[in-house]
């Protein structure tokens, strides 16, 4: 009798065992169920391994160029709360990754405008990724000068397929409102212009370039007298005609001042075909320069004759290659630091 009661009472408790495991599953899998429906299975390699970054400050501006390998990615998180995303790497899977955790990691789900430097798909071969999981409010697109490629027009066809508005990037005019990006009033005051392509370049006054680097989208931003020039794939054509243009007058008209840059955004991964000397020697303020490349890359970059022009210029060297995602943080008293984001 004892030996049967005995018998009883484990079996009981297998039971009790079985039914809490049971339920344990049951939790588990509604959870599964209920994370699902909030976050698509396609967007979970997203949601894995986001670098651990600090909230923005009250009134702070934050440049953030993340590590996309061989190709460009830009965030700019600007004073008021707006945010930039500037180019969108080269497509593959491990630099669409980064960036897209990136983004996630500062909770960004809306891109206030959209900068496409150039057409060539080390610029905008992720794009067409960012645009499935992130609402765009504005996309400045470049001149396309050379046949398209391929992955431009993917991106493309997905950003009218979205049917997000758009506009070719250019200098500010009276008439088209969305050229005018600067903020002039509030408590942040900030200076964002495109300087090029320029009027005449727009206009058909100055002859297209002969390739879309030539033609890439030059972009300065001022806050609180921190000044970053941002390049794309410039060549020594285009910093020429940004000095002309300079010395014309014809940035003062947009309150820009590119001799007082302090941070360069290198062209063209330090490709000796951009950052020339007399460009350097013209800007005469610079302090900092970010190069954005991929490690072991096969095209060199950066150069070492950059790299030694940019020294010459005084300016300290960062890269993403061998630094990782580089973080600069402007304040509203007029200083800024550089952060290396593992």
């Amino acid at each position: 009798m004892g030996y049967a009661k005995e018998k009883r009472k484990r079996e009981d408790k297998k039971r009790k065992i079985k039914i809490v495991l049971f339920g344990i599953l049951i939790i588990l899998v509604v959870a599964f169920a209920v994370v699902a429906c909030i976050i698509p299975p396609s967007e979970w390699k997203y949601r894995l391994k986001q670098p651990d970054i600090s909230k923005r400050g009250d009134g702070e501006l934050r440049v953030h160029f993340v590590d996309v390998g061989q190709g460009d990615a830009t965030v700019v998180e600007l004073p008021d709360g707006k945010v930039i995303l500037i180019d969108g790497g080269n497509g593959s899977d491990e630099a669409n990754k980064s960036l897209i955790r990136y983004l996630n990691a500062l909770d960004v789900d809306f891109i206030d405008y959209l900068v496409v430097t150039h057409a060539d798909a080390d610029h905008c071969g992720g794009l067409t990724e960012v645009l499935k999981y992130k609402e765009i409010g504005y996309a400045y697109l470049p001149l396309v000068v050379e046949e398209t490629d391929s992955a431009y027009a993917a991106f493309y066809s997905e950003l009218v397929k979205e049917g997000c508005s758009y506009a070719t990037a250019q200098p500010p005019t009276q008439d088209k409102k969305e050229t005018r990006l600067s903020v002039i009033d509030g408590e942040y005051p900030y200076t964002l212009v495109f300087l090029y392509p320029d009027s005449a370049l727009i206009d058909g006054i100055q002859p297209l370039p002969d390739d879309d680097n030539a033609a890439s989208v030059v972009l300065w931003l001022d806050y609180m007298g921190t000044s970053l020039l941002f390049t794309g794939d410039a060549t020594l054509e285009t910093e020429t005609r940004l000095l002309m243009n300079d010395l014309g007058g014809v940035h003062e008209l947009y309150d820009v001042d590119i001799k007082s840059t302090e941070i360069l955004k290198v062209a063209h991964h330090g490709s000796d075909s951009s950052t020339g000397e007399e460009f350097l020697q013209y800007l005469g303020n610079l302090q900092t320069a970010v190069v954005s490349c991929g490690e072991d890359n096969p095209y060199n970059h950066p150069s070492i004759a950059v790299c030694e022009r940019l020294e010459t210029a005084g300016a300290t060297l960062y890269r993403t290659d061998l630094d990782g995602h580089i973080v600069i943080t402007a304040d509203k008293g007029g200083t800024y630091s550089v952060e290396i984001i593992d």
